[in-house]
């Protein structure tokens, strides 16, 4: 293949300038990073407010755990919820960037800003579910107990 050839092929994303790298970006990466955080923190400080010592408690050494679980939580369900708006504005900017279906786009892979976003929505939803029944776990169970 000679440099003419490969100047005269299309650019595998050709609507890439329809939208920003961090927009595709922060839609992919949003949900996840949201639920990795809400556990981690979650995990922090219920472990420390049912077990700071060497004796688990029967309740809380504070009385807000439930109350600041689930600040951080919906914390978590509105960046999953914004990383879904933005791939879906990402998606709809982006979708006639390639001819066909998403079964097309799963078995080609052209169209990287459109893939982008399907992707970023799918992850975003799949990682709002997760998010939404830890928040269903950690209201259900006790806080604290042997």
């Amino acid at each position: 293949m000679n440099r003419e050839s490969v100047r005269n092929q299309p650019h595998p994303s050709p609507h890439r300038e329809r939208v920003g790298l961090w927009s595709s970006w922060f839609a992919l990466l949003a949900a996840p990073h949201a639920w990795a955080l809400q556990l981690l923190i979650n995990s922090a400080l219920t472990g420390y407010a049912c077990y700071p010592q060497d004796v688990p408690l029967d309740a809380p050494i504070w009385t807000g755990v439930r109350t600041t679980m689930a600040i951080v939580e919906a914390a978590a369900i509105v960046l999953s919820l914004a990383g879904a708006w933005i791939a879906w504005r990402n998606w709809r900017r982006t979708r006639e960037e390639k001819p066909g279906s998403g079964q097309r786009l799963m078995e080609a892979g052209d169209g990287r800003s459109r893939f982008m976003a399907m992707s970023g929505m799918m992850v975003s939803v799949l990682f709002g579910v997760a998010i939404a029944f830890s928040w269903i776990q950690s209201a259900l169970l006790p806080g604290c107990g042997r």
